[in-house]
């Protein structure tokens, strides 16, 4: 959004963005207050997590009091880690917020992307601490959930609380563990009574893909593949 003005309770962000009508579909549910629990699953270039980003913004833009909490797995997706982390505590979580503050740049306008920060409304790290805590008033987004066992998965979930909503986001064909729960647990929740409970499981196709061409290209072929 091409805009230098600060931002107010009832401005619309994001006009600049053309969704699908998938898309469109999708952030409907995202975005009702109904919705507690929202699994995203699709091969990469889909916009899970732009989506759910895009979500969280327009969610927070009407309710300010709301905080945009991003966690990731410490799985990184390499078959070499990169070692120990050099820094105090927000050199190291500042690697695990990069792919928030990616979607961010691509939404907002560097005047809107100052004052959401000034806010003090975006948090993030690894979910190796979640343990204990209990969320109220914030809007969670678990990307890379392919890389969660279902233990994980389930601390997660368990931390829901008040006037909070939660966006898992994977895909399958990526995981780097062994022991993924994300597939399990977005097949045990599809079902009509979990969005009686407002849970929902909703996947993007490899013809949902958004980046360059090549990427469908890139997955029908891996796809093809794994099915030898």
């Amino acid at each position: 959004m091409a805009t230098n003005k600060r931002l107010k309770k009832n401005d619309i962000l994001l006009g600049h963005i053309e969704l699908t009508k998938k898309q469109t579909e999708f952030l409907k549910i995202l975005t009702n207050p109904k919705t507690r629990v929202v699994f995203l699953k699709g091969p990469a270039g889909t916009s899970k997590s732009l989506l759910s980003v895009y979500a969280a913004l327009q969610l927070w833009n009407v309710n300010r009091d709301l905080s945009i909490f991003y966690l990731r797995s410490v799985v990184e997706s390499a078959d070499r880690g990169l070692g120990f982390l050099k820094g105090d505590i927000d050199d190291k979580v500042e690697p695990y917020m990069a792919p928030l503050m990616d979607k961010i740049s691509e939404l907002l306008s560097d005047t809107e992307q100052s004052e959401l920060k000034k806010s003090g409304s975006l948090e993030g790290g690894p979910i190796n601490f979640l343990r204990g805590q209990s969320w109220r008033d914030k809007i969670v987004i678990v990307d890379e959930a392919q890389n969660l066992s279902q233990r994980e998965l389930t601390t997660v979930m368990t931390r829901v609380g008040r006037d909070t909503k939660l966006y898992i986001c994977g895909d399958p064909m990526q995981s780097d563990i062994k022991n993924s729960g994300f597939v399990d647990f977005f097949n045990l929740f599809d079902d009509t009574d979990s969005q009686d409970n407002g849970i929902y499981c909703l996947q993007f196709t490899k013809s949902d893909i958004m980046r360059d061409a090549i990427v469908s290209y890139i997955v029908d072929k891996i796809e093809k593949y794994n099915k030898k």
